[in-house]
């Protein structure tokens, strides 16, 4: 193989296509949203428990928009998208859009794969005309954090802990879609 050759392969296996979820998938999402967590174990109380739950990521499916990322016929990450209306967690107000779960296979970390999900997240909430878009996430997951914080979210409260590790709500008004969708259009390579 050439060098040329070389390098497209890595470029064909960067490219990420994000799409709906198919029960085919199931595995492959449960695989990696596992893999996702499992730098976080030593922080949860009761990891085994915690690690249960995300081992059946693929369940969300049942409940709002779970998208994946595919890259050369392999699933990579995967995100949910709630829509104004749907169910969720008392949390957040039913008018919004709502954000959960965003796991990227660590493999295929720093690749933009988890800003293309939540970009198509955004997307949607425009489309659905969302007030804002709500997520929940922890300061220990700081690659995520810093990502949700540059596209102008902001923690609007405390929550209660999750098998001892600390959350926070976070928030971005409708009138902030648009800059997010811009900034992420525009991330540096």
């Amino acid at each position: 193989m050439t060098n040329r050759q070389a390098a497209a392969a890595i470029l064909d296996r960067m490219h990420c296509t994000i799409r709906l979820y198919q029960p085919t998938d199931r595995e492959a999402v449960d695989r990696v949203g596992l893999a996702a967590f499992e730098q976080y174990a030593h922080a949860y109380a009761n990891w085994p428990r915690f690690s249960a739950r995300i081992a059946h990521t693929s369940e969300l499916a049942g409940q709002a928009e779970l998208l994946v990322a595919e890259s050369v016929g392999e699933v990579v990450g995967a995100v949910l998208h709630v829509a104004p209306g749907k169910p969720r967690s008392a949390i957040f107000p039913d008018d919004w859009a709502v954000i959960r779960m965003l796991v990227v296979a660590p493999e295929r970390r720093g690749q933009g794969i988890g800003r293309e999900l939540v970009a198509a997240c955004l997307q949607r909430a425009f489309r659905d005309g969302a007030p804002a878009v709500g997520l929940h996430t922890s300061p220990i997951m700081e690659t995520a954090l810093r990502l949700y914080t540059t596209l102008g979210f902001t923690r609007d409260r405390d929550l209660d802990p999750i098998d001892g590790v600390a959350y926070g709500r976070y928030v971005l008004p409708a009138a902030g879609l648009q800059a997010a969708l811009a900034r992420l259009a525009n991330w540096p390579s």
